[in-house]
Formats: structure tokens, C-alpha cells, sequence
């Protein structure tokens, strides 16, 4: 009807698929303006972040024997006492990312906030470097060395109208440098937050913007730093790069795989399967609340994942582990023979 329209998005191929024109800004510059006939998703992505488009892929092992998380035998009901966690057992290890796959709703958000203490469990142990939990606060697990990235950082991961230095302190108030006896340490909250933003690359013109004036890349590169500069023994994180940029999702994996060679111990929940592959040492697949395959990044594809997210996988390997033998090739017989 001859409106003129200007899309901002991150889902490329939904701007190659609505644009008559794109054009990149990176760090608030106009980098290239660009026919969408003539581009593709990748090409636009390493556009935005200015070298060849970012991949998770991690390479040494860091796994260490020294185990940090030790669930066992847990079990969560919903209000209609079904279980939504189903008898799951799990062991992190110093250095390792164990990645859980698994198409939402199948359990993984239930089995987090367990383990972070926001559920009570019906039954099984939930225990930090020999610790149990059992009777832990979400306070006290935190302050025994857990960190948690949520799934959905405007709902449980900032307080969107108070400003990044107040954000940085969330979950870590009882710990210096936020805190002063009894009371708030402000000159060090502001100064660990200063901190952050520099380490992490938070673009912010100073600490006492609201954390609503962020993009949502650095929203997230703000949690990150929070969480990981608590120097936690445990990182859970949930969808880290869900709804941010290739370039802050790149940094986002740097970050994570930094962590990992220091020794972290990291519970990482995706829907991306590229990223689960690419950052975990071991996958396990969640399928009806229960862990159902235990896979190695290296020999699996986004494609064999998928299956057995599906449970398609599932019923193939049932289907054969179930199927009769298969009945030896008969001898013809010769005619007259035996006559």
C-alpha cells in the first residue's frame, strides 16, 4: 500500500526473506548496504561481526576427575503429580560442559531450577564438590560456589529499571565487593561493574544506565560477567545466546569456553544444537523427564541429535534391538532330491 518500512531484526534469514534493501551497522557505523538477492545469512553474519563468522567448536579437553555436580536418582512432580523429572542421575566434572539436548518442555527447566533450588524435588540428591544441597536456599547455593545463566534473563535475570551496577550485584549481595558487613558496598559494586563492562564488553556509556537501555547481546554479556567473575565451581547455563547477535553470541562462547579451561564445571542447556555440539564435552539427550542418551560431540550430528530429541532415534534403536534374527538364505533344492 506504499508504507515505508524500517525491520530491525537478528534472524537473518527473516530479513532476507521480508528486505528489499539491508544495511549493517556495527558499533553504531554503517558497514555495508546490500541487495538481499545477492547475499546470504553467512554473508551478513560475518558482515556484523566484522571476520569470518564465529563457530562453537572447542577443541583440548580440560576435563578434570575431580567432580563438581552430582545429581542422583531426582525426581520433580508437577502440581498434577506427574513426573516432569523422571529418575535422572548426572556427574560434572571440573573443566567439562555437559550439554543437555532435548526439545522444550521435555523436562530441562524443571531439572535447572532443582538444582538451583527455585523446586523442591520429590525425591533423589542434588550435591556441589561432595556437598549435599537437600536442605540449601537458592541463598546458600549460590553462596556455595553455583551460578546460573536463566533461560530468560528479563524474567529472572535482571531487574530491567535499576541501573547495571545494582544488576551486578544480583544473587552475590552477601559477597564482596557488593557488600559491607550488613550493607551494600556501593563504591565496590560500582567499581566491580566497571570491571565487567570492560572485561566483558558490555557497551554502556557508564554503570547508572538502566539495564532496559541495553540490547539484549549485552544484557546477556552483563549476566555472564556477573556469574562467572563470582568465581562459581558450578556455571549452569540455560539458553546462553537465545535472542543475541552472532557477534555477542560469539563472545558469549568465548567466554564459556575460557571458564572451561580455568577448571569451571558447566551444566549447559541449548536449543541450538551447533552450540551444544560444538561446546560440550558430553551431550545427554532429555526425553519425557528422563536422560534417555548419553552422546559424544565428536560423533554425532545435528541431524542424529535431532532424532533423538524427537525420540525417533529412539524407537529405531527399540525397533532394533527388539527385531527377530534374520533367517539364513535357504539352499534350493535340487528337483527329485531326497526322493
Amino acid at each position: 500500500k506504499g508504507a515505508t518500512i524500517l525491520f530491525i531484526d537478528h534472524k537473518l534469514e527473516e530479513v532476507l526473506e521480508i528486505a528489499d534493501s539491508i544495511t549493517v551497522l556495527r558499533q553504531g557505523r554503517t558497514i555495508a548496504t546490500v541487495d538481499p538477492k545477492d547475499v546470504t545469512a553467512g554473508d551478513l553474519a560475518e558482515l556484523m561481526v566484522g571476520s569470518e563468522l564465529p563457530v562453537p567448536d572447542t577443541t583440548d579437553s580440560t576435563v578434570t576427575d575431580q567432580v563438581s555436580l552430582q545429581v542422583e536418582g531426582l525426581t520433580v512432580l508437577d502440581a498434577d503429580r506427574r513426573r516432569v523429572v523422571d529418575d535422572v542421575s548426572l556427574t560434572i566434572h571440573r573443566g567439562e560442559i555437559v550439554g543437555i539436548a532435548g526439545v522444550e518442555g521435555n523436562g530441562q527447566h524443571e531439572l535447572v531450577s532443582a538444582i538451583i533450588g527455585t523446586m523442591t524435588p520429590d525425591s533423589g540428591t542434588v550435591s556441589l564438590n561432595g556437598n549435599d544441597l537437600a536442605l540449601r536456599s537458592v541463598r546458600e547455593r549460590r553462596e556455595a560456589g553455583m551460578a546460573y545463566v536463566p533461560q530468560d534473563r528479563h524474567v529472572e535475570g535482571l531487574l530491567l529499571d535499576a541501573p547495571l551496577w545494582e544488576n551486578t550485584a544480583l544473587g552475590h549481595q552477601t559477597e564482596k565487593p557488593f557488600s559491607k558487613g550488613i550493607w551494600i558496598d556501593r563504591a565496590g559494586t560500582r567499581a566491580r561493574t566497571e570491571e565487567i563492562c570492560d572485561w566483558y564488553d558490555v557497551r554502556t556509556p557508564n554503570v547508572d544506565v538502566s539495564a532496559h537501555a541495553l540490547s539484549g547481546g549485552n544484557q546477556q554479556k552483563l549476566i555472564l560477567g556477573r556469574e562467572i567473575t563470582s568465581e562459581p565451581d558450578l556455571l549452569i547455563a540455560s539458553h546462553p545466546t537465545r535472542g543475541i547477535d552472532v557477534g555477542a553470541q560469539a563472545a558469549v562462547w568465548d567466554h564459556l569456553r575460557t571458564a572451561r579451561a580455568g577448571g569451571l564445571a558447566t551444566l549447559l542447556i541449548s536449543a541450538d544444537l551447533d552450540e551444544l555440539i560444538g561446546l560440550s564435552d558430553t551431550i545427554v539427550v532429555m526425553f519425557h523427564g528422563k536422560l534417555v542418551a548419553t552422546l559424544d560431540p565428536a560423533d554425532v550430528t545435528p541431524r542424529v541429535l535431532g532424532a533423538y530429541m524427537t525420540g525417533a532415534r529412539l524407537d529405531d534403536d527399540a525397533s532394533a534391538r527388539t527385531a527377530p534374527p534374520a533367517h539364513p538364505e535357504s539352499t534350493p533344492v535340487t528337483e527329485g532330491a531326497g526322493s
